[in-house]
């Protein structure tokens, strides 16, 4: 049975939330190279805000360790396959960086605002690409700092490990990302994969 209060409430609710002058479009700039379940789980995060009404991911357009620009559209479509929200958009830059990216969209649209850019919290300290975007459009734009726990998995911390010669941490986070992979990977392409892996 159809219970109309319900459905009435929620057609209210979402009215409210489109007129909010809160909301507004959120950009997720980064390199991806590659994107891991941390990132999948950011965006879902930033999704589930009432305020984000659409989350842009915008992947770095160069290569970085072997890993295409494609590659990783490849892969965040693999995450989105396996579980779809039709809030996510992910899109390749244009630009020479994604931030530039942000500011084409911002000169380009001087009626959208805010517009929210998703940051980790060590991003956001100092006057780095994140304080120039808040200096330069201070009535516009809003950094939305993303919590600790989506940033578990980074390839920044197994480009350290390398680094470090930890192989111990390296082979923890190796694992974690092919258990990452093989979750959103159809049965043919798990074998492939796990093939070039015997290989390699």
């Amino acid at each position: 049975m159809i219970n109309i209060d319900s459905i009435v409430n929620e057609i209210v609710k979402e009215l409210l939330t489109e007129a909010s002058p809160d909301v507004g479009p959120c950009f997720f700039p980064g390199k991806f190279k590659p994107p891991h379940k941390g990132h999948f789980d950011a965006a879902k995060y930033l999704a589930s805000q009432n305020y984000i009404n659409r989350v842009y991911v915008v992947i770095s357009n160069v290569t970085k360790f072997g890993i295409t620009p494609e590659d990783s559209l490849y892969i965040w479509n693999q995450y989105l396959e396996a579980e779809p929200n039709p809030k996510i958009k992910v899109i390749i830059s244009s630009e020479s960086s994604p931030i530039k990216d942000i500011y084409t969209f911002l000169k380009n649209n001087p009626d959208v605002t805010p517009v929210y850019v998703a940051a980790a919290g060590e991003e956001i300290e100092g006057e780095g690409r994140f304080g120039s975007l808040s200096t330069n459009f201070p009535d516009r734009v809003r950094i939305e700092k993303i919590p600790d726990q989506y940033g578990r998995i980074s390839a920044t911390q197994m480009r350290d490990a390398v680094k470090r010669g930890d192989n111990e941490d390296v082979y923890r986070l190796l694992l974690l990302f092919v258990l990452v992979l093989t979750r959103c990977l159809k049965d043919s392409q798990i074998i492939l994969f796990r093939v070039f892996l015997l290989r390699h």
